[in-house]
């Protein structure tokens, strides 16, 4: 009797199971609740019909899955709307990225998985799309995407975790060889030392956080691995500065964002810890805001030093928004960001009000040592940037380099993401010669072949003064450090910006000392031309380098005397035409002084009237534009000049 009760439950017990896996299946119920939950629903769908989402929604329904394979969108998709033909792609492509041999390319002694941004992003779109088809899924596949995402997934971004941690334990990193990677890295030895300092941990540390909580009560390693991502959230905030900024930029801060956001956001929702305190993330948007640069060829950019160039995504603003209920946040989404994204619906919270910045003339000194001033934030407004600071992943031989933007136009430029391969002729727009600064000899400060990647060089700069005031800001930076590298015998190379935003007008002063040996100093100035419409002209006196809305009229003077000339990079022709001006001096010496004096100004406006001239130890600065009128005095007296504003004035 005990028997066949005990075989009557058992069986009671299977039909029951039976009965919840058919229940579950057709009902688009979220057995994991990752990022949301069915109650969510509702709110996503009334986000996707808002203006301000409309057209991206749109656009996003219309993308081919055959085409790009996208099975997270496609996950997604049928999650909001119930539509079994999206979900079907999203099983397909779930069983199709199962079946791979591996989630990434990069090996460890030729056998081991290491899961990097690949392995990031797959495990990501994996979970989620398990999380969002589980109805869909038989028991069978259901078993085998856990076991993948646990093998594919969770193993290898692991193991590079903890390879970043320790990484006295690593083999040799290489590509895999049945992966037709585009270029070579010779020498990956310090990879587990580089890559646990920049973004790559973020993104890792986002997708195996996901991995933890579908695979939980499933795979006894997850435990250990949420130690692991908890501690790597941790990690990554450190590279921060204080005030909120990260060394690789904002788009690599935005990337690396997006991958975060998604590790606090499954953990308060999983295992109830609020991680938002533990990040400045409200300095982080501060950081973007102060380097944020509209125009005309990127309506949404940001600030291009080193590899960088795009502002944050939507989705990062709207997660910090809902966190903080922040106004800036929110207003960064909704007005400055570069896109929206699937998770910009998710976290977008209609009830946090956008509020614009408080202050539209925004004068920013970064702990980088990274310097911007702008008049606004519109597509026309004027910002001037300049590199200082310290070495930075994915950098550039930039220290010391002015960007100017004006009238939606690019009008000193930056050229912007340059190859990652060092055989490239390409690889010559990371260096020094293809940059807004100072050359010695036609030598800048030095820069690294590409042996390790993108990573930092040995080159700084350092912030010596800066500030605002009355019509005006300023700043010094000391780049002397950098430029011995190259010029043992330098003394000193400090470069001087003054920016009056209401003439606009920019005088720049280079200062460059030798001990002994003369040497031909000068500087360039590039010209923004991705598109083939920049040109440029010099002569005697100065040079103006035009665009279709704006040109910048400058004039030179300087002891040595200066001369200018234009070129063009010695770059294939098929990669695009790169002229700039070059301004030298005229004969070697010990010491030099340069002065440029420009104006940003609408393409067809009337050149201003600009005079340097020099009396002794001090230059004289006259700026005439239409009714303003500008004078200061320049004091040439040491390794950093002087300067005193005697007149920035209106003229009746």
């Amino acid at each position: 009797m005990r028997i066949y009760t005990i075989c009557l439950f058992l069986l009671s017990f299977t039909f029951s199971l039976i009965a919840a896996e058919k229940t579950a299946q057709g009902t688009n119920e979220f057995p994991l609740n990752l990022l949301f939950s069915r109650s969510d629903v509702p709110r996503i769908l009334q986000n996707t019909k808002s203006p301000m989402f409309r057209d991206f929604w749109q656009a996003e329904l219309k993308k081919d899955f055959k085409k790009d394979n996208n099975f997270m969108r496609e996950a997604f998709i049928y999650a909001i709307t119930g539509d079994k033909s999206r979900g079907e792609n999203a099983r397909k492509g779930m069983l199709k990225m199962a079946a791979r041999k591996r989630w990434d390319y990069f090996l460890e002694d030729n056998e081991r998985t290491l899961g990097f941004l690949r392995g990031g992003r797959h495990t990501m779109w994996m979970c989620l799309s398990y999380d969002w088809c589980y109805d869909l899924l038989s028991p069978s596949e259901r078993r085998e995407i856990l076991k993948q995402i646990a093998e594919k997934g969770g193993k290898p971004l692991s193991l590079s975790l903890f390879r970043f941690d320790h990484p006295e334990t690593a083999g040799k990193w290489n590509f895999d060889p049945d992966y037709p990677y585009p270029y070579e890295i010779p020498d990956m030895s310090r990879w587990p030392v580089i890559l646990g300092h920049n973004n790559f941990r973020a993104i890792i540390a986002g997708g195996l956080s996901l991995a933890v909580f579908t695979l939980q009560g499933k795979d006894n390693r997850v435990e250990l691995w949420q130690e692991m991502t908890l501690d790597s959230y941790n990690r990554f905030l450190d590279l921060f500065t204080e005030d909120g900024s990260y060394e690789e930029g904002v788009s690599y801060c935005n990337y690396a964002l997006r991958y975060l956001t998604l590790l606090a956001e499954v953990e308060q929702r999983k295992a109830g810890l609020d991680l938002f305190d533990k990040g400045n993330y409200l300095g982080m948007i501060d950081f973007a805001l102060a380097l944020y640069l509209p125009h005309d060829l990127e309506p949404h950019g940001s600030v291009n030093f080193g590899d960088a160039g795009n502002n944050l995504s939507s989705s990062v603003s709207f997660w910090i928004a809902r966190h903080s209920h922040d106004g800036l946040a929110q207003y960064m989404g909704e007005k400055f960001a570069t896109k929206h994204d699937l998770f910009s619906l998710v976290f977008y919270d209609s009830t946090v009000k956008a509020e614009p910045p408080a202050e539209k003339r925004l004068f920013r000194k970064l702990d980088l040592d990274w310097i911007t001033t702008r008049t606004g934030f519109d597509l026309d407004d004027m910002v001037v940037a300049m590199r200082s600071g310290p070495p930075t992943n994915h950098e550039h031989a930039d220290r010391n380099s002015i960007l100017l933007k004006a009238f939606g136009e690019i009008l000193l430029a930056d050229h912007k993401h340059p190859t990652y391969d060092p055989n490239n002729p390409g690889w010559l727009l990371r260096r020094a010669e293809a940059h807004n600064t100072v050359l010695i000899d036609g030598k800048s400060h030095p820069y690294h072949n590409g042996e390790e990647g993108t990573n930092a060089y040995i080159a700084g700069a350092k912030l010596v003064r800066w500030g605002r005031r009355v019509g005006f800001d300023f700043w010094a930076s000391d780049a002397t450090s950098a430029y011995r590298l190259n010029h043992p015998d330098v003394k000193s190379v400090t470069r001087t910006a003054l920016v009056f935003l209401d003439v606009p007008a920019i005088v720049v002063i280079d200062k460059i000392m030798k001990e002994t040996k003369p040497s031909q100093f000068g500087a360039r100035w590039h010209v923004e031309n991705s598109d083939n419409k920049g040109h440029c002209e010099a002569n005697g006196s100065g040079f103006v380098i035009e665009r279709p809305r704006g040109k910048f009229f400058a004039v030179v003077a300087g002891t040595p005397a200066l001369q200018n000339r234009t070129d063009l990079l010695p770059l294939p022709k098929k990669m695009g035409e790169f002229p700039f001006v070059e301004t030298t001096t005229k004969e070697k010496a010990k010491n030099a002084t340069m002065i440029m004096v420009g104006c940003a100004l609408p393409a067809s406006a009337e050149n201003p009237d600009i005079r340097i001239n020099r009396d002794s130890d001090v230059w004289h600065i006259t700026v005439k534009k239409g009714t303003k009128r500008l004078a200061l005095r320049v004091f040439d007296r040491g390794v950093l000049p002087e300067f005193s504003v005697i007149e920035n004035t209106f003229i009746e």
